[in-house]
């Protein structure tokens, strides 16, 4: 491998693309389903709502419905997972992208950590970090048998470092980072693409009821615009608005003595 390189193979050519979309009712998943339905893509798209994939379903022309398939699918879930993984081989012969994009936010704090909120917090952890292993335990037998396909997360930038309001969430986005980096390594030699997707603020369901400033916030159309880019440069990490994201990264290196007083003025400054 090239210094240089891309980390991936790129993913250039939409048409046909066999693409399972995990979390596509609405928000960052419906539009990157719906830039890829405009590229001839074949898609799966799962989600806990029927109705609301059906909805979205019924926006799209005739010759992008036949290329399709919903799905009701529960991240939480192992053996629906199974089942649908085991429909698309069936159906499709392979799969060439799995795109894993369901995710829950809390917005925990320290003072709310009490026992009654234990089924919150293990919700937050089976959904953005088990079910993502959940998803790898089903498709990553085809895979290695087919020695290709990519499989991309959307993580966030959360997990860049620890952050108040995020105690539950926060550390299930730094473990699924983690997990991308260990994933792409042990992959790669098997033909495996592996891309992590950190995100600033988009404006989806889970940031609507967010009580504080969110800086750079991102419509989901240009967040799928920014993924599918990435996508097709090879890149492994996918992070974006880079304004915001370059920022948050760097925060990575800094003493925590300065990145504790740093955060605390940014939120001083918000909350005004």
């Amino acid at each position: 491998m090239r210094l240089l390189s891309p980390l991936n193979p790129p993913l250039t050519k939409w048409f046909n693309q066999r693409v399972w979309i995990i979390g596509a009712t609405r928000g960052i998943g419906a539009a990157v389903a719906r830039a890829l339905a405009i590229k001839n893509a074949r898609l799966c798209l799962s989600g806990r709502d029927l109705s609301g994939l059906q909805e979205w379903h019924d926006t799209l022309t005739p010759d992008q419905k036949t290329r399709t398939t919903l799905t009701v699918l529960d991240i939480r879930a192992p053996q629906n997972i199974q089942e649908i993984a085991q429909n698309l081989l069936l159906a499709w012969g392979g799969i060439d992208l799995v795109l894993v994009v369901a995710g829950v936010y809390d917005g925990i704090c320290a003072p709310d950590l009490t026992p009654d909120l234990m089924p919150l917090i293990e919700d937050t952890l089976q959904t953005n970090l088990l079910g993502p292993y959940h998803v790898l335990a089903a498709v990553l037998p085809l895979l290695r048998r087919q020695r290709y396909g990519h499989l991309a997360f959307v993580s966030s930038v959360a997990g860049y470092n620890g952050l108040p309001r995020a105690l539950a969430y926060a550390p299930s986005k730094a473990a699924l980072n983690n997990l991308c980096e260990g994933l792409y390594f042990e992959l790669r030699p098997h033909g495996i693409g592996v891309s992590r997707i950190c995100p600033g603020f988009v404006a989806t369901d889970m940031t609507s009821h967010a009580d504080h400033f969110m800086p750079a916030l991102m419509q989901p159309d240009q967040a799928a615009h920014e993924i599918l880019a990435g996508l097709e440069r090879g890149d492994f990490e996918i992070h974006f608005p880079k304004r915001f994201t370059t920022l948050l990264k760097i925060a990575q290196w800094l003493p925590r003595r300065l990145y504790f007083y740093l955060l605390g003025r940014a939120i001083a400054r918000s909350s005004r």
